[in-house]
């Protein structure tokens, strides 16, 4: 963080929801460990229903948020997207098991590749160039 942008209460309290929708969505995909039962599971819908929080919260967030806080929240999303795609492209059951098992879920992603693409050049434009 820049010197002249110093974070808010909000812009942590923001942060701190970033992070924990972004675990959150990590989990549905199968991709963590869920800490309260131990388990791995995959809940594709739940997933995209978090993914939809944060990239709604991208939205609003884009004016009067800075841009540190801004590009992280980017970053979150495409990651989440890319990582939902990847869950989509597996082989097998419908995306809802209690299991480490990964599936494809029909046609529920919700994600086509011009919203990721969009997201990607959004954030080498947010990263200037030679990033």
């Amino acid at each position: 963080m820049s010197d002249d942008a110093e974070l808010t209460k909000h812009d942590h309290v923001l942060m701190g929801l970033v992070f924990s929708l972004q675990h959150a969505a990590m989990t549905q995909l199968g991709k963590l460990q869920d800490p309260a039962s131990g388990g791995v599971y995959r809940d594709l819908d739940q997933a995209r229903a978090t993914i939809d929080i944060l990239e709604m919260l991208k939205v609003k967030c884009r004016t009067g948020t800075p841009v540190e806080l801004v590009r992280m929240l980017d970053q979150a999303v495409l990651n989440l997207q890319l990582n939902y795609m990847d869950e989509l492209k597996r082989p097998g059951d419908d995306g809802r098991d209690a299991s480490v098992g990964r599936g494809e879920g029909p046609d529920e992603a919700g994600i086509t590749k011009s919203d990721t693409a969009g997201d990607k050049d959004a954030a080498a434009a947010d990263a200037g160039p030679g990033a």
